[in-house]
Formats: structure tokens, C-alpha cells, sequence
């Protein structure tokens, strides 16, 4: 969903929206979530709407620093054993690693799929990790995008980054300037 100037929503294909009511006959749209994009590594099913409350959970640990998420996405890492989850911060400034510490442990409770935390506590998934990328990464990431033909009209960070889409995340990775590993399981 983007909001353009005129203060109109542009709703994406793919988009899921409940009707909230009605205005003169008009349905009053909310967005919920994009279709189709989840985490998802064993019987695990994590949308983007649960990635989103569980960044919103961990971000309130920034606060009291004056810090904030500047932007965030993620991918499933399979290439280890056993796979696991990976977000990608983009902070406001810098955060001790205690504080990133605390921040991987909420974004690992906060995921509250009964599939994801059964396959936490017996390691079918392994440790969800945090890597904090350099200020500018995401506006990369929109080059990137726009270098691909994309309008920047058009573009919408993506929450959930495809294991196929090599370029994109070694564009992450070779950003990352921390990273902490989840001990909540």
C-alpha cells in the first residue's frame, strides 16, 4: 500500500485489506498484510503482519537510547543447519550489543507461531539472528530497485527478501556492521 500526494491509498496486487465500513456506498478499506509473503523454514508460518509486531516489540527496547528502526526486512537463511531466521536493522544511530542482544531475544519470543516455537525449543530452528546494516543500506536497496527498471513511485521495501534473490542479500550482508545471535531458546 502507498499513500500519494493527493492523500489517496494505492493498494499493490497482492495486498489483503478488510473493509472496515462504509462511506456514502464507498467501502473503507485497511490494509492487513501482503499475500503470500511469509517465513517460513520447518511448519513454522510467520506473515509480514508478525515480522511487523515483532519489530515493533523489539524497537521499544531502543527507546529509552533515543533509537530507532530506521528501516528493517528479513530472510530465511537455509544455507545453515538447521536454517534460521535473519532481520535486518537499519538503526538511527548506534546501539551497545547488550541492547542488540535484548533486542534479538524479543524478536524471537515475539514470533508466537505454535510452529515456530516448538521447532525453536527442539533446534529444528536455529537461533534467529539480528544484523544491524550501515546507515544507507535500504536507500541501496532503492537503487538497486530503480537500477532493475522499478519507478521509485513504486517502491516498497520488502519485508521478506526470497532466498533466490542472491544480489539483494549479499547487498545485506555485505553491509552488516553487527550482528547478534537470539539465546531465547
Amino acid at each position: 500500500m502507498e499513500r500519494i500526494p493527493s492523500g489517496l491509498y494505492r493498494y499493490r496486487l497482492g495486498d489483503v485489506v478488510k473493509i472496515r465500513g462504509f462511506h456514502n456506498g464507498t467501502p473503507e478499506l485497511q490494509f492487513v498484510c501482503r499475500r503470500n509473503l511469509l517465513l517460513s523454514i520447518n511448519i513454522d508460518k510467520n506473515t509480514e503482519k508478525d515480522l511487523q509486531l515483532a519489530v515493533e516489540a523489539a524497537a521499544k527496547h531502543l527507546v529509552d537510547e533515543k533509537l530507532e528502526v530506521v528501516d528493517f526486512t528479513s530472510h530465511v537463511n537455509v544455507s545453515a543447519d538447521p536454517g534460521h531466521y535473519v532481520i535486518f536493522w537499519e538503526l538511527s544511530g548506534e546501539a551497545t550489543d547488550e541492547m542488540l542482544q535484548d533486542c534479538c531475544n524479543c524478536l524471537d519470543k515475539s514470533f508466537v507461531d505454535a510452529g515456530y516455537v516448538s521447532s525453536r525449543k527442539v533446534s529444528a530452528i536455529g537461533a534467529l539472528e539480528l544484523r544491524i546494516v550501515k546507515r544507507g543500506t535500504f536507500h541501496k536497496i532503492l537503487d538497486h530497485f530503480v537500477g532493475l527498471g522499478g519507478a521509485v513511485s513504486q517502491f516498497k521495501t520488502p519485508r521478506c527478501v526470497d532466498t533466490k534473490n542472491s544480489s539483494l542479500i549479499h547487498l545485506l550482508s555485505s553491509n552488516v556492521v553487527k550482528s547478534s545471535s537470539s539465546t531465547a531458546f
